[in-house]
């Protein structure tokens, strides 16, 4: 009997390497999304310094100047903070594609795995067989010779 080849022995390592492109791409969208998530906790942790600013301003002696400064730095801190919650969002739905992509080169890839099991124990079934056919004819040739002398 010839020698167990799995004919589909290529693709399977194409999706192999799919599945790590893949899974790389949804590292990188992971690390985005996590330095995103940092970004927008520093704006939060500024605009709350710049509160804290104001009401200590709003203790003593108010200078105008100093107020509109406050006012205008703690409106750039609110655009900041929309925008990374935006770009946050937009990290999100890429983090969520990447991660359905690896979900579906996984499962291509343990499909092919699976059938090559099978294959491999189809061969292994046959081949057992066969060789078990083959010792029952030695056998019942060594048997009708037994009985011919």
């Amino acid at each position: 009997m010839k020698r167990f080849a799995f004919p589909l022995e290529k693709a399977l390592e194409i999706r192999q390497i799919k599945k790590l492109l893949a899974e790389e791409k949804l590292g990188e969208a992971q690390r985005e999304e996590s330095r995103t998530r940092l970004r927008l906790d520093k704006a939060n942790g500024l605009r709350d310094q710049c509160f804290e600013d104001l009401r200590a301003l709003m203790g003593g002696r108010v200078d105008p100047g100093e107020m509109r400064h406050l006012l205008r730095y703690e409106s750039s801190i609110e655009d900041e903070i929309w925008r990374q919650k935006t770009d946050l969002v937009k990290r999100e739905g890429v983090t969520e594609e990447a991660r359905d992509v690896v979900v579906a080169r996984t499962q291509e890839e343990r499909t092919l795995e699976k059938h090559k099991e099978n294959r491999l124990a189809e061969y292994q079934s046959l081949y057992w067989w066969e060789q078990g056919k083959a010792l029952d004819e030695i056998g019942s040739q060594r048997h009708t010779r037994g009985k011919g002398r």
